[in-house]
């Protein structure tokens, strides 16, 4: 089963292989065995890295939402805690689900990508551990003797087998190397190179990329692979062939400087990193906004009110033109809600450039945003909706009230009629009824 799920990615693994090292010797590398295919591995790794970085990026994002709510999480953590029955636990999870939704966040999210990823790199693995068996004729596939994989053939994967990286064949591994100094060396530099930069990546992100979470068990656990992941790669290095170590390798510089992008780019929100890109951001943007806004409150004053005086709508569409390409430079997210007025958004501007920032202006600050007014054009409405319903009560009562009156004065002439005291005669009476009722038509079509 796993087999067959690996297959496909191993396959076009292989050809995105071969394709690289035949571009190489296109491009003047010598053909067959050599150090066109050892390069072919290292730019295969990258190209693979590169391929799925939409998905680190959207791990990376779901991460950072995750992290934003956790405080709200808290609340409603701490609001049900040391309750253990059926009823509050489920009250818990539905409002933990309502806040997840209400922020378009999921604990999966995060998890999605990583595992999206790994049957691509299981199929990269595959592909190059497979060359040495495709060579000596003992590959199979589904328990099946086969001579290829893709285009890797009996004699492409010769030619890989016999290409060495510091005269140590692609094939080979630390254990079947003992007794050769020269080899051993150059397997155990390749080794301790995989084992230290991937230590320095994760003790470079546990440090300056992860919120203080005290004596958090979770904090404990990932902080112990931090010294348990190298350790596992120093003894499963000595089964690695050499092919497989330069991937490794590669994949570990690869692993060393995401790391460092992430830490100046996009930190873990609480982080010692995020506190530093946040104070360098906001010295940034206020460096140019304070100076630009008192420009603006000058020129503001010499007009009228907004909404009177059509200047002010100008001074406010040309202001904001002018923000969002200076604050696109401090990466200040732009993409405001619709229902938001060009005065509006200014004044968030503005609020940037005078108040201290508790979080960077981006996707997860618009989405705040967007919630906030959302709420409060909700509240407007339901207001609205309130006053109407009030006005047709009223409206509903007062007509009521009318029809009473005007049907106590037809009863009125009616005993009056009929007592024979009246002074007018009964044609008189019906007439001014049938008018009077006219009267209410035409007034109740009015309304």
């Amino acid at each position: 089963m796993f087999d067959a799920i690996l297959h496909p990615f191993a396959w076009a693994i292989s050809w995105l292989w071969v394709w690289i090292h035949d571009l190489l010797v296109l491009l003047g590398m010598s053909s067959g065995s050599g150090m066109a295919w050892v390069l072919s591995i290292v730019l295969l790794t990258i190209l693979v890295r590169i391929a799925i970085i939409p998905l680190f990026l959207k791990q990376i994002r779901s991460s950072r939402a995750m992290q934003a709510i956790q405080p709200e999480m808290r609340k409603i953590q701490e609001k049900y805690k040391g309750k253990k029955d059926q009823v509050s636990r489920q009250k818990m999870m539905e409002e933990t689900q309502a806040l997840q939704r209400k922020h378009k966040v999921s604990p999966f999210a995060s998890c999605l990508p990583m595992l999206v990823q790994m049957p691509v790199l299981f199929g990269m693995y595959r592909a190059i551990i497979a060359v040495s068996s495709i060579s000596d004729g003992t590959y199979t596939y589904r328990g099946e003797a086969t001579d290829h994989l893709g285009p890797l053939t009996e004699s492409v994967s010769t030619e890989i087998v016999n290409s060495t990286v510091f005269g140590v064949p692609l094939s080979h591994t630390l254990r079947e190397s003992w007794g050769q100094p020269a080899i051993v060396s150059v397997f155990v530099a390749a080794i301790i190179l995989m084992v230290v930069l991937q230590f320095v990546s994760m003790r470079m992100s546990f440090s300056r990329n992860m919120p203080d979470m005290g004596d958090n068990p979770m904090a404990q656990s990932q902080r112990s692979m931090m010294y348990v992941m190298p350790l596992m790669f120093i003894f499963s290095g000595a089964f690695f062939q050499m092919g497989v170590v330069i991937y490794t390798v590669t994949a570990s510089f690869w692993a060393l400087a995401q790391s460092f992008w992430t830490i100046k780019v996009m930190p873990t929100p609480g982080s010692p990193a995020y506190v530093d890109l946040l104070a360098s951001r906001e010295a940034a943007y206020q460096e140019w906004a304070k100076p630009f806004f008192q420009s603006y409150d000058r020129e503001r004053a010499g007009l009228g009110s907004a909404g009177s005086d059509p200047r002010v709508d100008e001074l406010n569409e040309r202001t904001l033109a002018e923000l969002r390409s200076k604050a696109k430079k401090q990466h200040v997210a732009s993409d405001f809600p619709a229902e938001m007025s060009t005065g509006e958004i200014v004044t968030v501007y503005r609020n940037l450039a005078t108040h201290k920032w508790t979080t960077l202006p981006d996707e997860q600050w618009m989405h705040g945003l967007t919630l906030a007014v959302e709420k409060r054009l909700a509240k407007q409405e339901a207001s609205a909706q309130r006053a109407e319903l009030q006005k047709q009560v009223r409206d509903r009562r007062s007509l009521e009230r009318e029809s009473a009156k005007a049907s106590s004065k037809d009863a009125s002439e009616a005993v009056e009629s009929a007592s024979g005291h009246g002074s007018l005669s009964a044609d008189e009476i019906e007439r001014r009824r049938v008018e009077r009722r006219k009267a209410r038509r035409r007034s109740g079509n009015k309304r």
